[in-house]
């Protein structure tokens, strides 16, 4: 259901000093705050490149996926100080490879309940066990996703069945769900898979988020085209696959653009514990992709009216929009804050540093919560690993994941530099702490 809504515009500025702050970065994290593992490549390592994915365990470690230019995918397991886990992986570096099952796509992970972990591998689905091993007999069949399918979001669900969002085409957006066993399921949609169906003016749809109720509901979260900029859309489908008229009437909540502004557009999804939605994403005023959007919507699909529609600007970091990939999220910490993970590109002097990783926090309401970095945001830069004098770092977004136990949030993304460049591009991480204070910062 098309809808209008005002929204509250807030500009978050940058206070200027020397203390550390609240979401710094960890310096007992890898090397000073930063991990960089050398990706190898098929020609150079600038442009865009499919996405990786993060898993955050209970104990502390993390799993971390990233796609290689020849389609196959690395698989790894590391420490919370970002050390490899010598017991993944059988040369007990804490990696393993998987063969190219297709071409160069995004790779998703979900957590099989059992100690292991299932991995959409670009096209196909592999599950691995607690030490790295492949579990034979999972997966196959014929029933997977159309040629050219491009993952956005992947998730068990309560049941044990494995739930793959994302986009075949402009216009193809599909939801595949897959038994505990890896086959299709067809219980849901046709032979496992449905397309979703949002309405468009001008030719093109986008689903970039996925999030899954216990009783099974799926929702997903994108934009769809409209004559005067792309409109928020959020659908919601019933455990069998068909759009639940319980949300907004019709399954399909369809948001235009707050005045003065020309495009509103849903990138992360997260369901708190009440039932309701919390999605964050990015909207623009006409000029440059200036900003941030938060939302919180009920059960039913309403804006909650105490929320409302949050429209967010960085003073020195006007550009959100990421140049290349770019995999945007949202977390709700215990102590009912949201954080949004971003990319942001500051347009100031010095220029030593390009694109950043970026987060945002808020309280449970959306307001800013200013205690946390520079009035509530912190940006991240990576350092050159090599130590050649590599600067303008493009730091691309692919996942963020909160450590529960730690109160701490660890950014995955890819790096490469384009100055001074070596040629080469970086699987890159960095974690966040919250409320601790260290001696050096290292936000640029």
């Amino acid at each position: 259901m098309t809808r209008w809504v005002a929204a509250c515009v807030f500009a978050l500025s940058i206070t200027t000093n020397a203390r550390a702050l609240d979401g710094d970065a960890d310096p007992t994290f890898g090397d000073g705050g930063q991990v960089a593992i050398t990706r190898p490549l098929v020609g150079g390592g600038n442009g865009t490149k499919p996405t990786g994915d993060l898993l955050q365990r209970e104990d502390g470690r993390y799993l971390w996926a990233a796609p290689l230019d020849d389609g196959s995918v690395w698989v790894g397991r590391s420490l919370r100080n970002g050390t490899p886990d010598a017991t993944f992986g059988g040369l007990g570096g804490g990696r393993v490879t998987l063969p190219a099952c297709g071409a160069s796509r995004n790779v998703r992970l979900a957590d099989d309940g059992a100690g292991g972990v299932v991995v959409w591998a670009g096209s196909c689905l592999v599950r691995l066990d607690g030490d790295g091993s492949v579990v034979v007999g999972f997966g196959g069949g014929a029933d997977l996703p159309p040629a050219g399918f491009d993952a956005m979001g992947f998730a068990r669900d309560a049941q044990g069945r494995y739930v793959l969002a994302g986009e075949a085409g402009p216009l193809e957006l599909r939801v595949h769900r897959f038994t505990a066993d890896g086959v299709a399921d067809e219980a849901f949609g046709t032979h496992g898979g449905t397309v979703v169906v949002v309405p468009t003016t001008n030719g093109f749809a986008d689903l970039y988020a996925l999030a899954v109720r216990a009783d099974g509901r799926i929702l997903v979260g994108g934009d769809r085209g409209n004559t005067h900029g792309p409109n928020l859309v959020v659908v919601q489908l019933n455990e069998d696959g068909t759009p639940d008229p319980s949300w907004d009437g019709d399954g399909v909540v369809d948001l235009e653009p707050p005045q003065g502004y020309d495009r509103l557009i849903a990138t992360a999804l997260a369901l708190d514990e009440d039932g309701s939605l919390v999605v964050s994403g990015m909207s623009s005023d006409g000029g440059v992709s200036c900003c941030l959007m938060l939302a919180r919507f009920d059960a039913s699909g309403q804006i909650v009216p105490s929320f409302g529609l949050r429209i967010f600007r960085l003073s020195t970091q006007p550009s959100l929009f990421g140049f290349f990939e770019q995999r945007d999220g949202v977390v709700l910490l215990p102590n009912r804050r949201i954080v949004m993970g971003t990319i942001s590109f500051p347009f100031g002097a010095p220029f030593t540093h390009r694109t950043q990783y970026t987060l945002v926090r808020t309280f449970a309401d959306g307001s800013i919560d200013a205690s946390f970095g520079h009035d509530g945001w912190n940006s991240y830069t990576i350092a050159d690993p090599t130590n050649t004098g590599q600067t303008g770092d493009y730091v691309q977004m692919h996942a963020i994941a909160y450590d529960r136990i730690d109160d701490s949030l660890l950014m995955l993304g890819r790096t490469f530099f384009e100055d001074d460049s070596t040629g080469d591009d970086y699987v890159t991480f960095v974690r966040a702490r919250f409320d601790l204070v260290f001696a050096d910062a290292f936000d640029r």
